[in-house]
């Protein structure tokens, strides 16, 4: 499997972060040495598709720049009750 350091990496950043993070959350928190191959949201969205414990939902509202535009993006948890398998 590629990318298994920065998958084992995501998991740790939403085991840390119980209430669930954002794509663009999670590159944020996971530092500049493991997201340096992460480009974008969508990238963080196919890494974690095949995560095992990892949940998503379309809970998190969010506001566009010009603050016109509403729209829904996914917030990824982790499920203790699974766990997860790299």
């Amino acid at each position: 499997m590629r990318h298994q350091r920065v998958r084992k990496a995501i998991v740790q950043t939403l085991r840390e972060n119980p209430e669930g993070l954002t794509a663009s959350q999670i590159i944020d928190k996971l530092g500049t040495k493991k997201s340096k191959r992460i480009v974008n949201a969508k990238h963080v969205a196919v890494l974690v598709r095949g995560l095992k414990g990892v949940k998503k939902t379309m809970s998190c509202r969010m506001k566009a720049r010009d603050s016109l535009h509403d729209y829904t993006v996914n917030v990824y948890f982790y499920d203790e009750e699974e766990g997860a398998e790299i």
